[in-house]
């Protein structure tokens, strides 16, 4: 992968296919084969979070449409993973409780 012009993958916003400012791609984390990037499109406005890794000489790459600005990000990245049981306990609550989440989220709106 080409270290030191990122933009040759991260080229263009999925949204709205501006170009990315070189500026506007930032790089948040790596391990081993995998770095983590932070892109801003200057265009529209939005932002993805893009997985790059390489992998005998095969580049793979996932992006994720996010509303977090790179400050929200860099912060994100520093803290612990979600555990399993975090996960599934984060469903049970809202499976058991989705009537009364709808309820509450309606009452705001109103």
């Amino acid at each position: 992968m080409d270290n030191a012009n990122p933009q040759k993958i991260l080229g263009h916003c999925p949204l709205c296919h501006a170009a990315y400012a070189t500026s506007e791609i930032r790089q948040l984390g790596e391990k081993g084969p995998t770095r983590l990037f932070h892109c801003t499109c200057t265009d529209c406005g939005h932002a993805v979070l893009a997985v790059i890794m390489e992998t005998s000489g095969n580049i793979s790459s996932v992006g994720l449409v996010t509303d977090l600005e790179i400050q929200d990000a860099l912060r994100f990245a520093e803290l612990p993973a979600v555990s399993s049981d975090e996960c599934i306990a984060a469903h049970r609550v809202l499976e058991q409780d989705s009537c009364a989440w709808c309820a509450r989220l309606l009452d705001k709106k109103a």
